[in-house]
């Protein structure tokens, strides 16, 4: 996998955000507001089978491939950290 343009990187990571935002809110529907601090597994008690069902999505919904061959915990604090990693390990399908 590639790094991302520089020019399209904000945009993708700020259509990454979004999409987490929705998905996260529809999947789990938590009692407040879902944005880039929020801590998924802490706040959220997202799984990792949902945030595999979650990366699927976003894959879907953005058509592009993730690669998660190095994705670990650390990179899963927050909803921030989860969109650098995607917008950085990703791929246009």
């Amino acid at each position: 996998m590639t790094e991302p343009d520089t020019a399209i990187a904000p945009q993708l990571r700020a259509q990454v955000v979004d999409s987490m935002t929705t998905l996260l809110t529809r999947m789990l529907r938590p009692p407040v507001p879902v944005t880039e601090r929020t801590q998924l597994m802490d706040e959220l008690g997202l799984s990792s089978s949902l945030a595999l069902e979650l990366l699927l999505e976003i894959e879907d919904e953005l058509e592009i491939q993730i690669d998660v061959e190095d994705l670990d915990e650390d990179q899963m604090t927050t909803v921030s950290d989860l969109a650098d990693y995607i917008t950085a390990h990703c791929t246009p399908r």
